[in-house]
């Protein structure tokens, strides 16, 4: 999980992101793709210049990584919260 934040912050660095916008970003995607039964990569990048964030920060391949990262994210959250 840790390797692919860092691939995240590392394209996203190169395309002058600062630490703190990259966890911005991240959140609001987080928050797009929660509202929504179905979404697109084209709506998720819709959405999020509809934010303010410039359509150029984001391609694809780096998406679909913070795609991985929130599941993710989502599955720790679930193996802390089971009580057996």
């Amino acid at each position: 999980m840790l390797n692919i934040r860092n691939k995240i912050s590392g394209r996203l660095k190169n395309r002058g992101l600062a630490p703190i916008e990259i966890t911005r970003l991240i959140k609001d995607v987080y928050n797009i793709i929660g509202s929504e039964w179905y979404f697109t990569t084209a709506d998720v990048k819709y959405a999020l210049e509809r934010l303010g964030w410039e359509r150029y920060l984001l391609d694809n391949y780096t998406l679909e990584l913070i795609f991985l990262y929130l599941d993710d994210q989502a599955l720790v959250g679930l193996n802390r919260h089971v009580v057996h």
